[in-house]
């Protein structure tokens, strides 16, 4: 069930699919409006959300020439769906003209609050945030209607599976239910009341649809864990200072500023210098940092490269970073189907001399400190690259570690970087049915098609004493955990590739 969920998810970019879910939510709305399960108006609630895309639409389009950036038109629409889910619907002029000033706001803050072309504050929030200190507009949060509740679920559900944050939010949901709970019995509230209480608040919305915003999180697990709480507990503890009272928007707005302290300062740009053939069904293409950049070994880096006409997938992809730390020059190791996405085509297209930004460095796909710890790495097709980092980093530092690696491809031909695996002086089982010489004598041949625990528990007998990591498509991935599942290892470190 799972690998099918992630071919069907992987078909488009997070922007398109959280697109298509808050329309989703839009259309049930209407339908439940008409049915005066929703209390608004259909017409004011289709009203409302024409003018907020209009708006947000124009005015973005506005911004991004004034400060001479490509705009992103999508983050219009869906900057726009969440305004619209957090202020109240309504045909009276007056509130209309509050609703185009919000959009106007919102659009405006990814322009002027933002550093090196990344917004520090999530639109909506900000704009909520701003209108209700002047004492224009107040965000209602009508999305918490009861009624919404199980399309909410719905989409965000899918969105944090898609992003990998379930983890995250489910700590904040704990976090803020606990506090709200406890909050309102210390103010009188029968224990039961409370609880009933908890369905008016806008809880899922907040943790799957805003919460989630990727260029607003910071770049490791421990550090968006630790924003998770704070904002639950601003989202869930009342607090009043002067006129100022705390909202599910300010506490949002807390999150991203403590978030941006974790995030790189600088814009990262890269030189494209070319490419090279990797395998037959992958290129490696290398780029010359222009300036300085810190990261760690394992972690991924997400680049953009502006394209018309693109497909669902999106102008943005994330590639694990083929490099040791220090280096001057990066490297991504890409798949190439016979059918590529478009992003994939004018990856390919790109001429030397070009420089493209990157949004993003982050990931959780690090080794120990400890170097007396055996490991085990996993991986398949393509998702060897976070290993050639690691491998590179190791060998650069004179660090010898007891490390195994099991390498599904479907041919001989498939296996990338051998020279480095070769120099790396690491045990390496190679798991395919081809019937091919292997490249390195020294290397143990697995004749079988998939990964299976008879196979792991044979090549790797001391596997229960080793740290496991894998990388590769989410079915590999997926069946992996099973299988240390069944073999009795737990707390496997995956670094999925989705949407290859």
């Amino acid at each position: 069930m799972t690998n099918w969920l992630d071919q069907q998810l992987n078909r488009v970019s997070t922007y398109r699919l959280l697109s298509i879910i808050l329309s989703s939510m839009g259309i049930v709305a209407i339908l439940l409006s008409i049915t005066r399960a929703v209390p608004y108006q259909p017409i004011a609630i289709l009203t409302s959300a024409t003018l907020l895309i209009f708006v947000s639409y124009g005015s973005n389009a506005l911004f991004s020439r004034l400060f001479a950036v490509k705009a992103h038109q999508e983050s219009s629409y869906i900057t726009a769906l969440i305004l619209f889910f957090i202020f109240t619907p309504s045909l009276h002029y007056v509130q209309l003209a509050e609703l185009a000033l919000i959009a106007m706001i919102a659009s405006a803050s990814k322009y002027v609050l933002a550093v090196r072309g990344r917004h520090i504050f999530n639109p909506a929030a900000i704009a909520a945030v701003l209108l209700s200190l002047l004492g224009i507009a107040y965000a209602t949060w009508w999305v918490a209607t009861p009624a919404l509740l199980p399309i909410t679920l719905l989409g965000a559900g899918l969105i944090l599976y898609k992003t990998r944050r379930i983890p995250m939010a489910s700590l904040f949901l704990c976090v803020a239910v606990g506090a709200i709970i406890i909050t309102t019995t210390v103010n009188g509230q029968r224990l039961p009341d409370a609880v009933t209480l908890l369905s008016s608040w806008p809880l899922i919305f907040f943790a799957g649809i805003m919460l989630s915003e990727p260029l607003t999180l910071p770049p490791r697990r421990w550090q968006q864990y630790f924003v998770a709480v704070i904002v639950a507990l601003l989202f869930a503890v009342p607090i009043h200072i002067g006129t100022f009272s705390s909202t599910p928007a300010a506490a949002l707005v807390a999150g991203n500023l403590i978030a941006f302290t974790f995030l790189q300062r600088r814009s990262i740009l890269l030189m494209f210098k070319g490419s090279s053939q990797l395998t037959p069904r992958s290129r490696q293409y290398h780029f010359k940092l222009v300036r300085p950049l810190h990261f760690l070994p394992g972690q991924y880096m997400e680049i953009t490269i502006p394209h018309t006409p693109h497909d669902n997938r999106g102008i943005r992809r994330s590639f694990s970073i083929v490099a040791a730390p220090g280096a001057s020059d990066i490297s991504f190791g890409v798949r190439l189907p016979e059918t590529p996405s478009s992003f994939k085509v004018a990856l390919k297209n790109l001429h030397k001399g070009v420089i493209i930004h990157a949004t993003t460095v982050g990931g959780d796909f690090i080794l120990p400190k400890e170097s007396e710890i055996p490991l085990l790495f996993i991986a398949g097709g393509i998702g060897i690259t976070p290993y050639i980092s690691h491998l590179l980093d190791l060998q650069q530092r004179n660090d010898v570690r007891d490390i195994v690696l099991v390498y599904a491809v479907q041919t001989m031909d498939d296996i990338a970087y051998i020279d480095i695996l070769k120099r790396a002086g690491i045990r390496v089982i190679i798991i395919t049915l081809s019937a091919e010489e292997i490249p390195i004598p020294a290397w143990q041949h697995v004749n079988r098609q998939h990964l299976s625990a008879e196979v792991i528990k044979e090549a790797v007998p001391d596997i229960r004493h080793r740290r496991v990591y894998v990388s590769g498509p989410p079915a590999i991935v997926n069946n992996t955990k099973h299988i240390m599942k069944d073999l009795g290892v737990k707390g496997v470190i995956s670094d999925y590739f989705t949407g290859y």
